[in-house]
């Protein structure tokens, strides 16, 4: 637009002169002239951009605020601040565009807006694109200034859900494990019982021992003495479908949620992944939670080897002894994996003297993938599930296209004690 304006401008007086009209050539000289002027006029240079983050760690769907700050030091015009934003990265609030007049003075501006994830995963929002114009717009300059900013993005965990307790007389009991790994001895009073060796001298009831003429102590309640062991299959089958609907991204949120309520009772809880062989060790506190997400989280998009549930039992059989966990399975369950399961789940049986019943969860988004292909599936599925409980395990269907996450995580918080 500019080289057409100052082409017309330059025939006009060209004309204006071969033709002797000299207003023709006045007119285009008063506008040209400002043109030149305005050539001369520096567009605002010298520009800084500070940007900060609220959170570096939100759950999906939860917002962060984004700061700004911007100066520009010399020149003339107008000021463009615009940050991208990355894909599955939605505005909340607020607008990620800033439009802003310097002037002769120095330009020091701040605004802000808010931003949520949509999807889990890292997010890079890349640095800010700024353009400054002159005050006709005829200079222009563009850069990209500031730093990126790093977000990540985890599973929403599900906090404040009701407990359905639908099948009363299928309650599927936590154990308590070895007295040598509980946690600390808490306030809540026990029972009073014959003293042990390695029992602290402090805890022995001088009273009831001069009555007995026995050495007895008092047993208080200890925290963290029941552990859950959440195996989860990392494999290509739990990785069907689109990145946002896979059995894995549902499975990542339920084991979040489950991991959450359970750590709040002070229980002990470990993740292994299968088909990565990935192994946490069962633990309390806050910390224990953060490192089960983000564990899950690595290997979302990564090719796993072969590894069955059968294997998982056989490797962890020291822990398990040891824990006496409860073994929560996480799967997408089919045909070709369901030896494994079956032959893992009476391993366990077995190894806890049938005291523990395996809880299994099939994970199954197929009717949402392909209707017609699901069906058949489904069958096949429900056919897979009466062999397992006919075994002992527990087998709890879930299809996230006809159930919440909330409706199943209140009816599994309703049977497990």
């Amino acid at each position: 637009m500019q080289k057409n304006l100052l082409g017309y401008l330059l025939w006009a007086i060209l004309m204006g002169t071969l033709f002797l009209a000299p207003g023709m050539v006045s007119l285009a000289v008063i506008p040209l002239t400002v043109l030149a002027i305005a050539m001369l006029i520096d567009p605002p240079s010298g520009v800084s951009v500070r940007r900060r983050i609220s959170k570096r760690e939100v759950r999906t769907g939860e917002k962060v605020e984004i700061s700004v700050e911007v100066m520009v030091e010399r020149g003339v015009g107008i000021v463009v601040v615009r940050d991208p934003l990355p894909k599955n990265v939605a505005l909340a609030d607020g607008s990620n565009v800033g439009v802003f007049f310097k002037g002769l003075k120095p330009l020091k501006v701040s605004y802000s807006y808010r931003i949520k994830p949509i999807l889990r995963g890292f997010y890079n929002l890349p640095k800010s694109e700024v353009t400054t114009r002159n005050p006709l717009g005829v200079r222009y300059l563009w850069g990209v200034y500031g730093e990126e900013l790093r977000l990540r993005a985890v599973p929403k965990i599900l906090g404040n859900v009701p407990i359905l307790e639908t099948r009363r007389n299928v309650k599927i009991s936590v154990p308590e494990t070895s007295f040598s790994i509980r946690g600390p001895i808490s306030t809540d009073f026990k029972e009073i019982r014959k003293y042990q060796t390695g029992d602290p001298m402090k805890l022995i009831n001088w009273k009831a021992t001069a009555r007995t003429s026995q050495v007895l102590v008092n047993e208080f309640e200890r925290e963290g003495k029941k552990a859950i062991l959440f195996i989860v299959d990392a494999s290509d089958l739990m990785k069907v479908g689109t990145e946002s609907e896979s059995p894995y991204e549902h499975a990542m949120n339920l084991v979040a949620s489950m991991a959450y309520r359970f750590l709040k009772k002070d229980y002990h809880v470990g993740l292994y992944l299968l088909g990565a062989r990935k192994f946490l060790p069962p633990a309390t506190g806050p910390k224990q939670l953060h490192k089960i997400v983000k564990t899950m989280m690595d290997f979302e998009r990564v090719h796993t080897g072969d590894e069955n549930f059968c294997d998982a039992v056989e490797r962890l059989k020291r822990i398990l002894l040891q824990y006496t966990p409860l073994v929560i399975h996480v799967s997408n369950i089919l045909e070709n994996n369901k030896a494994g399961v079956k032959k893992g789940a009476v391993m366990l049986r077995n190894l806890h003297r049938g005291r523990i019943r395996p809880v299994i969860i099939d994970v199954s988004v197929y009717p949402i993938l392909d209707p017609q292909t699901g069906v058949l599936l489904e069958m096949e599925k429900r056919a897979i599930v009466r062999e397992l409980e006919s075994i002992g395990a527990y087998v709890v269907r879930w299809l996230p296209g006809e159930e919440d996450v909330s409706v199943i995580l209140s009816k599994l918080l309703g049977e497990i004690r």
